[in-house]
């Protein structure tokens, strides 16, 4: 096993209640004897260019077992072989003065939830004055590599174009778009939806001309051809450990099965606990790991046809688990979301090529 991606979920507890979030939210907290097992069992197959990300809940609740976590790793890893990246989001409402300082003594890459105009309703009232404020105060730490999540739903979709502009001239470096994928988008929300990329793509392509910045994630120029085919990596280089140590292929997974432990993809999906992990890795990891390895897009399926019969699979990336909140099962995705997923490519492509005829 190698591992380029470990997932610590340090808690699944959270103090917000965002309308959209696919999470059932308990009190469960990462004790520290569970944190040195992990670190123990699984640094040494660590590659030497690993992400460590702390997942929630909301994971600053839990600030004390990612200083833990940070510091057994960093004696572990004293003669520096490996290069550590440490990965956090968190929706900002519990970050200090003290939080800021160790995420940047240590590099830590940040994410902000944020949804721009629609903060204040779809997350939690008020919070939106704060997490300007958290913007401010973030981007005065020059060694946190610093991001925003931006989340919309067929409810607040009116308001996209809007948002993500608000939240760019904020002074938010890069911006990762998500679209809900919980509720049905119908096709007068995807009609908006796409009219509102329109809008997106104009200012995007003024913003770069000013700038020569592209500050969303998804638009960026890519540096080296696609690769032709989503194909899932949970489980084969990455594995995600939970407070009740349950060890999992990608802490997506442990979100949607721990509400269906009675349905078989528990048994499909789970690689077991902490304690048996150790030593029956071998084992019980080769038994699972196969089932991990059928998640490629080709694999995938609509309630219309198979996805591999589809003209624009190898352009395609569904997660499958994302899907599987809405469908209620691992590999099925539905229309709605492979047409959300085309008014993004053909955003994308569009910004892409107006981008070249201003640049030729």
């Amino acid at each position: 096993m190698e591992i380029s991606n470990l997932a610590l979920v340090v808690t699944d507890a959270c103090n917000y209640k965002c309308s959209y979030c696919f999470q059932q939210k308990e009190k469960n907290y990462m004790n520290p004897s569970t944190i040195e097992k992990t670190i123990s069992i699984f640094y040494p197959w660590l590659k030497e260019d690993s992400a460590i990300v702390f997942w929630g809940g909301e994971p600053l609740l839990a600030f004390d077992r990612i200083k833990q976590a940070v510091f057994l790793l960093q004696e572990k890893n004293k003669t520096g072989k490996k290069k550590l990246s440490f990965y956090l989001t968190t929706n900002g409402s519990l970050i200090s003065e003290e939080i800021l300082d160790f995420l940047n003594r240590y590099h830590f890459d940040l994410m902000l939830s944020f949804d721009g105009l629609t903060q204040d309703t779809a997350r939690k009232p008020g919070s939106s004055e704060l997490m300007q404020k958290r913007i401010k105060q973030v981007r005065q730490y020059p060694n946190i590599v610093f991001s925003v999540n931006s989340v919309f739903t067929p409810e607040t979709v009116g308001y996209f174009s809007a948002s993500l502009r608000f939240i760019i001239q904020a002074g938010v470096p890069e911006i990762l778009v998500s679209l809900s994928s919980i509720h049905p988008w119908h096709q007068k929300e995807l009609d908006i939806l796409a009219e509102e990329y329109d809008r997106l793509v104009e200012f995007l392509v003024s913003y770069y001309k000013d700038t020569g910045e592209i500050p969303l994630k998804d638009f960026k120029v890519p540096q080296e051809p696609p690769k032709k085919g989503f194909v899932c990596l949970a489980g084969r280089d990455r594995i995600a450990v939970t407070p009740q140590e349950d060890v999992w292929g990608c802490y997506l997974f442990y979100d949607y099965l721990k509400q269906h432990q009675d349905h078989d993809d528990y048994q499909r999906y789970h690689l077991g606990k902490l304690a048996d992990f150790i030593g029956t890795d071998e084992s019980l990891y080769a038994g699972i790991i196969t089932n991990y390895c059928a998640l490629s897009q080709s694999m995938f399926f609509t309630e219309k046809e198979h996805c591999f019969l589809c003209p624009e699979v190898e352009h395609c990336i569904t997660c499958p688990v994302n899907a599987a909140f809405s469908t209620s099962f691992i590999g099925k995705i539905p229309s709605w979301l492979c047409n959300l997923n085309r008014i993004q490519k053909y955003a994308r492509e569009k910004f892409l090529k107006k981008i070249k005829v201003a640049g030729s």
